[in-house]
């Protein structure tokens, strides 16, 4: 069994990421660097089958991540611009019914797309697994995106299962099989 840790570490300066560089080498694995993003605020579009809804996170805590300490979350318009994002990012991954789309608003004014979330292969799946997967249902309306979910599921479950007549042996009283035809 593996384990995979992902860890974000801000580092100031040269010699804070030679700090950060021996102690990476004692873990016998790798690191990867990006540019910082001074964020404004975190967004999050999300896409269940036709439902789309953005989320704006705001660290209310002053913390550099806006996903860490404290954080305001708020339900905003769904942009045109947002829209495509979470489209174009569905059709990449094969046309995925359920995705997310996260980036973060930077203070210069760029966004920046940090993560794509998905859910694979949706036929046959319990909500369960659903909601544990690696996109994690967020804000207000949880229990309608679970509805939007289930909707989705029997849908696509229909589509794959076709409902034809199949008879049922069912005993009777008497103990005889009896033809039951289910529509």
């Amino acid at each position: 069994m593996s384990l995979c840790v992902c860890l974000q570490v801000k580092v100031e300066n040269q010699y804070d990421f030679q700090d950060i560089a021996s102690v990476v080498a004692l873990t016998k694995t790798y690191a990867t660097s990006e540019p910082f993003i001074d964020a404004k605020y975190d967004v999050r579009i999300q896409k269940i089958g036709t439902n789309y809804k953005a989320y704006m996170r705001t660290s209310v805590s002053g913390n550099w991540k806006t996903n860490t300490g404290s954080a305001m979350l708020e339900q905003i318009a769904m942009s045109d611009r947002y829209k495509l994002w979470v489209d174009t990012c569905s059709e990449i991954f094969g046309g995925l019914d359920i995705c997310a789309v996260e980036a973060l608003h930077g203070k210069d004014g760029r966004d920046h797309i940090i993560e794509v979330r998905k859910v694979h292969h949706l036929q046959f799946v319990s909500i369960p697994q659903v909601v544990g997967s690696s996109m994690p249902l967020i804000g207000d309306h949880q229990d309608e995106d679970k509805h939007l979910i289930v909707e989705l599921v029997l849908t696509r479950m229909a589509q794959a299962i076709p409902r034809t007549p199949v008879p049922s042996p069912v005993r009777s009283a008497s103990g005889q099989h009896v033809q039951v035809r289910h529509l």
